[in-house]
């Protein structure tokens, strides 16, 4: 009888386990809501989606750098205690990056009493300087998940 109790107290536990473990699973996909950035190049009047072979990004202040390889997208982490972000982006390390600076309002969301809040945010302008960006368009306003593509970043012919 006490090997019965000691099975359903185990089995109690690994149940518990498990269902902590998806609810983590479910909050980091449900907090993360970071910028989603496509590159297109326009080459003789034809858009094309374009892979950079060596792309990095830096966060300014915030000290994080990132380096991508061979990548047609980046992902950049807004803040959810200021109201803009800025970074620089190289496409190539012998190339002058550009400095992007994204202006948005942020909105704190009850995810659930296991995850907490998390923060959704709504583009409102891009800044950035021209050494090789073109032009940038925002496709989707509304930052709520990395899964949409939120903006298009276009670069100068080379």
């Amino acid at each position: 009888m006490k090997n019965i109790y000691k099975l359903l107290i185990a089995g109690a536990f690994l149940l518990g386990m498990a269902a902590c473990e998806n609810e983590t699973k479910v909050c980091d996909q449900t907090l993360r809501a970071d910028l989603h950035i496509g590159f297109k190049h326009d080459s003789a009047g034809i858009v094309r989606d374009t892979i950079f072979r060596a792309v990095t990004t830096l966060a300014l202040n915030r000290d994080t750098l990132l380096k991508n390889s061979n990548t047609g997208t980046i992902y950049f982490p807004l803040s959810p205690v200021a109201d803009s972000s800025q970074f620089l982006v190289k496409i190539d390390s012998l190339l002058q990056g550009d400095t992007i600076t994204f202006r948005y309002q942020r909105t704190p969301q009850f995810i659930s009493a296991g995850c907490g809040f998390g923060t959704t945010f709504i583009l409102d302008t891009v800044l950035f300087t021209s050494h090789m960006i073109d032009s940038v368009q925002i496709i989707t306003k509304s930052v709520t998940n990395s899964n949409d593509t939120h903006l298009y970043i276009y670069y100068f012919n080379e």
